[in-house]
């Protein structure tokens, strides 16, 4: 008898009314996301923001799962779940998800109340600032202002991923 391996479900969104499957994040997937959580943590320090992994947000009636979320220590949950817009939201593309779905994903999160959002396509070297007013593909600094402004240089982040 042989054993069929499938690939396991990582979280499930749901995004107008559909169960979406997140996929599993690979290696430059990991890698960059590790970078912006220790990055984002020493400069948030002993500020009243917390950095969260693939923490639930609720969208209106959408369930959304970012890879990293930035948000205020005495924000409000319900069940667990985000129900107010984070201070940051960022997406990493993983195999299995096109760059035009994050992209609604992160349009989704800044129309209810999500300041800013970080798109990050690794395998290309692309990332992308998403705000109400403002969506930008960015060369140099990734930036997300506020009572605490956060920055990573776009070099840092994609230095050895070959």
């Amino acid at each position: 008898m042989s054993t069929v391996l499938t690939e396991p479900i990582y979280h499930v969104e749901l995004i107008d009314g559909r169960e979406i499957e997140k996929p599993l994040p690979k290696r430059f997937h990991a890698r960059v996301q590790q970078r912006i959580q220790m990055e984002l943590q020493k400069q948030i320090g002993n500020h009243l923001l917390e950095v969260l992994p693939a923490l639930n947000v609720r969208c209106g009636e959408d369930w959304l799962v970012p890879d990293i979320v930035v948000a205020s220590q005495n924000a409000h949950y319900d069940a667990d779940d985000l129900i107010e817009g984070a201070y940051l939201a960022i997406e990493i593309l993983s195999p299995g998800q096109t760059i035009g779905f994050l992209f609604d994903k992160a349009d989704r999160m800044v129309r209810t109340g999500t300041k800013c959002c970080w798109i990050i396509w690794p395998a290309r070297k692309q990332a992308w600032i998403y705000t109400a007013d403002l969506l930008k593909e960015v060369h140099d600094v990734l930036m997300a202002d506020g009572l605490v402004p956060l920055r990573i240089e776009c070099s840092q982040l994609f230095a050895g991923l070959e």
